[in-house]
Formats: structure tokens, C-alpha cells, sequence
């Protein structure tokens, strides 16, 4: 434990800055999941990812890698469902 004043309210500061990134990341990572299982629309993580970078907790890169995948998924699952939905049959 730090003896001065100083670093002692900087440990503090630590951890709440410490605390305060990891829920916004934590939270990113929950949308991202929900985003990709169908159970939210796209715009829910583009949003997100946008918060978070905004904010400094993840690079630039990151967040529109983040982005990029999760339309990738979404669009991979709305293929894989019109896939599996049988086509009306052609009346003759």
C-alpha cells in the first residue's frame, strides 16, 4: 500500500476508472452476444461499439472489427433461416 497522499488517491482513481471500463466493455460484449443469437437487431451493437469508442475503452479498429463480424453473423443466420423455410409450391 502506498505511503503518500498522492498515490493513494490515485489507486482510488484506478480503480474506479478501472471498474467503470469494465462494465462498458462487459456491457459491449453482452450486445454483441444477444446481436448475433437474433434476440437484437444490428444497430443495437453498431450503436454500442460507437459508445464505447467514443469513450477511449477499445480502439477505432476494434470497435468496426467488432461491427464488421457481428453483420457477418447476422447476415450468416438470416441465410441460414431463409434456408430452412420451404418455398410454396408452384400451383401448375
Amino acid at each position: 500500500m502506498a505511503n503518500i497522499k498522492a498515490n493513494i488517491k490515485n489507486i482510488r482513481k484506478t480503480a474506479k476508472r478501472t471498474k467503470r471500463n469494465k462494465a462498458s466493455i462487459s456491457s459491449l460484449k453482452t450486445t454483441n452476444k444477444t446481436v448475433r443469437s437474433g434476440k437484437n437487431d444490428l444497430s443495437a451493437i453498431y450503436k454500442k461499439a460507437d459508445m464505447v469508442k467514443a469513450k477511449g475503452r477499445i480502439s477505432k479498429n476494434k470497435a468496426n472489427r467488432i461491427k464488421s463480424r457481428a453483420a457477418k453473423a447476422v447476415n450468416k443466420n438470416a441465410l441460414a433461416a431463409k434456408a430452412n423455410t420451404v418455398a410454396p409450391e408452384a400451383k401448375i
